[in-house]
């Protein structure tokens, strides 16, 4: 892969945007507002404690549009999204790390959660954003106090609490687009009485879909979505309050069907000398996909992606003077299908599908000192409980009777079906220590003990009845298979102390500097797509993350400037490493490993600024160094010194937003964009499951009435209607590789109105 343009970003994208948005009417005032998280469990101001951490509030997200948390890729520096399902199973990877594993039992490198809720299942990870107070994501190992273990950081999206006392309050939101598109929001909350409250919220999406089918005459990759949250908070007492938390979403969606580029030659029937879009190679069956993106010929009518979830929750926060006691239990569940035209064809040569159903459990109990002032500590315990369900399976009728077997008339797939209890408990603390007037050290550990129960079977199976658009019950892998190809069941443990460590200093009021050191391990887990071979059928060790870390977080310029930034070294031991390859047979064959060592290290730098009241000139950069010091694959061979998927080296977010007083409100217009580097999907840096550098640009206008209720916006995103590619996969073994495609340009129109 070339990296000839890694600087080549175009000059919309630099000339004066500059990353995150704010909304309209917050340019008020010249000074910029201070953001206050609880990434450390307390409230404080993002500019005052020692992490690495972008937050952005509802309304920021509002202003840019943001409707789902694969968005903030767009806003946050070293922060990257790869995922094959649409809004379904997103990968998040921050600062390198993540996974590329599609199967439904995929565990995440980047902790995803929901207030102080920890959600395990991929399938919610894409789950649509409103309603919110903020969010935050937090880069580098959470081993010392949030829920789960991850080597890679968090994402927290924290939702608006109802407010005692308070009369109605709320809004609502319309939008329509491009492709159909509609969109509502509303929330309304209120007090009830002097000691409760309650808020509603609901979130509608639909659009039609993104890419042409030639062959059928449609479009594919709809969008058809609902997601819903009811809270009531009850206070008996002034020192005790309860929040309960009840929420749900349905999601029957499509997601935007593959592309494929052809590895073979048509004339010689060989390797492609040059596989691309528009190189005239084709797969085995001859089919050359066309160039653009967002256009082919696939013989399943509706590739879908469904999802239905419901959890619950309930916060206890119980003031004893100089303790504070916080309980949150909490449910959680969902059930997925997909179904997909794997070889992105006109023909019936691969179709995947995929079910799951995970339940789980969580307790969380913190205890902390009250007050500002001394030595502040907290300590707790977590345990979670996971039951997990799940099947995949592949019909390969393409290749005629016989593909796996090499005997009789029937034709073949390959399918599991897997069940696994996890069960993970832990201990932590945490302390803040003054050492002097600005000087303070912060150290926190965890112990964790987490157990897996896993029973794995896998079959051949008969696809003499399985048509593009056949649906997968959960017992289709049993009721079609002809014989078993593996029968694995491990019961295992595992114990690890982790945690952190930093040193902070206050130079003036404006400016903090820190230094930590910081270790976390990610879950051991199964390889999802074990399908022909017992060998394939691994439980992998958990991953461990040391990480070393120096920042500085100033305000300046009375306050009209803000400047984040830090350098960052990471020593990675086991990583667990997902490859898909053509085997020895010519079959495509899953692995899941522990590579033995990789290092990353780089850098984050987040600029805001206010020069002038009316104008915000926003900057997030990111760089990342990463590769694999050893690896030796069998299915993949050496990758040591490999880069390290889904790791762009640069990647920029910029934003430029400026408003003014006119027509009795303010109007504002804003521009942002984000670049990313050159990036391979695949450890073994194959240039054709690769994107070179590209950005996306996005634009709006509005107006707001005075009172700051009423406002009407116009916007566009990926004016440039660029083409990428957001993931890619290794099919070489039927002749092609799988390339999974951003969105195009589309634009509408949002109409919102607030209550007082």
């Amino acid at each position: 892969m070339s990296h000839r343009n890694r600087l080549a970003v175009p000059a919309q994208a630099l000339g004066g945007l500059l990353a995150a948005a704010v909304a309209p009417g917050a340019l008020a005032q010249a000074t910029l507002d201070e953001v206050v998280v609880t990434t450390t469990r307390r409230a404080e101001s993002e500019q005052r404690i020692p992490v690495s951490i972008t937050a952005l509030s509802g309304e920021q997200l509002a202003g840019l549009g943001v409707a789902q948390t694969r968005d903030l890729a767009n806003l946050v520096p070293n922060l990257a999204t790869q995922g094959s399902f649409g809004r379904t199973s997103p990968a998040y990877f921050i600062r390198g790390i993540g996974s590329t594993q599609f199967n439904p039992n995929a565990n995440s490198k980047v902790g995803v959660y929901v207030d102080d809720v920890y959600l395990n299942s991929p399938a919610v990870h894409g789950a649509q954003l409103f309603d919110l107070e903020r969010v935050e994501v937090a880069r580098g190992p959470q081993g010392y106090l949030f829920g789960q273990n991850t080597t890679g950081g968090l994402i927290r999206s924290i939702a608006r609490k109802p407010e005692i006392g308070s009369g109605l309050t709320g809004g609502a939101e319309l939008t329509v687009g491009r492709f159909g598109e509609f969109g509502a929001e509303a929330a309304l909350g209120g007090g009830l009485g002097t000691s409760a409250a309650w808020r509603l919220a609901l979130s509608r999406s639909e659009r039609d879909g993104i890419s042409r089918n030639t062959l059928l005459q449609a479009d594919e990759g709809d969008t058809d979505a609902l997601a819903w949250r009811a809270q009531l908070l009850v206070t008996p007492s002034d020192t005790l309050s309860v929040l309960v938390n009840l929420h749900g979403s349905d999601d029957d969606s499509e997601f935007a069907p593959y592309k494929q580029v052809g590895l073979v030659d048509p004339e010689t029937g060989g390797p492609c000398a040059s596989p691309g879009f528009g190189s005239g190679c084709t797969d085995y069956f001859g089919y050359a996909d066309t160039p653009d993106y967002h256009e082919g010929q696939w013989d399943i009518a509706r590739q879908v992606a469904q999802v239905s979830s419901f959890g619950a929750s309930v916060t206890l926060d119980w003031d004893l003077g100089s303790l504070a006691l916080t309980s949150v239990s909490s449910y959680e569940e969902n059930d997925s299908l997909i179904n997909e035209d794997t070889d992105a064809s006109p023909l019936d040569v691969v179709h995947g599908a995929y079910r799951a159903g995970p339940r789980q459990f969580s307790q969380e109990l913190r205890l902390a000192s009250a007050g500002d002032g001394g030595t502040r500590w907290i300590a707790g315990l977590y345990y979670f409980d996971e039951q997990f369900k799940g099947t995949v399976h592949f019909a390969v009728n393409g290749f005629g009777p016989g593909i796996f077997t090499g005997v009789g008339e029937t034709t073949e797939g390959a399918g599991q079906l897997s069940r696994m209890d996890t069960q993970s408990a832990a201990a932590f603390g945490t302390a803040e220590i003054p050492l002097a007037d600005a000087t303070r050290l912060s150290i926190g550990v965890r112990y964790t003990h987490e157990t897996k129960d896993l029973d794995y079977v896998a079959f051949i199976t008969d696809t003499t009845s399985v048509t593009p658009d056949w649906m997968m019950s959960w017992s289709s892998v049993t009721d079609l298979g002809l014989f078993q190809t593996i029968d694995f069941h491990l019961k295992e443990s595992w114990d690890n102390f982790s945690g952190r460590v930093s040193l902070d200093h206050q130079f003036s009021d404006e400016v903090l500097g820190y230094v930590g050191i910081a270790r976390g391990f990610n879950s051991g887990n199964f390889n999802g797509g074990a399908l022909f071979d017992q060998a394939e059928a691994t439980l992998v060790d958990p991953e461990i993350l040391t990480s070393f870390e120096a920042g500085i977080k100033s305000t300046l310029a009375g306050g009209t400037l803000r400047l984040n930034g830090g350098l960052w070294y990471y020593d990675f031991k086991d990583q667990q490493v997902f490859i898909l390859a053509s085997g020895a047979g010519g079959t495509p064959f899953q692995q899941l490993s522990n590579a033995a060592a990789s290092t990353l290290y780089g850098a984050e730098l987040e600029l805001a600024w206010a020069p002038v009241q009316g104008l915000l000139l926003q900057l997030g950069a990111g760089y990342t160094h990463s590769n694999f010091d050893e690896f030796d694959s069998e299915i993949g061979g050496d990758l040591s010194g490999n880069e390290l998927p889904s790791a762009p080296p640069l990647n920029l977010n910029v934003l430029a937003r400026y408003e003014w007083a006119a027509f009795g409100g303010t109007l504002a217009v804003q521009a942002d964009a984000k670049y990313n580097d050159d990036q391979y999907f695949s450890v073994n840096n194959d240039p054709v499951l690769a994107q070179e550098a590209y950005s996306v640009v996005n634009a709006r206008a509005g107006y707001t009435t005075a009172s700051g209720r009423l406002s009407v916006t116009l916007w566009g995103r990926n004016l440039g209607d660029e083409q990428y590619a957001t993931g890619a996969y290794d099919l070489a073994a039927f002749g092609f590789d799988q390339i999974i495609v951003g969105d195009p340009r589309s634009y509408g129109l949002t109409l919102s109105y607030r209550l007082p």
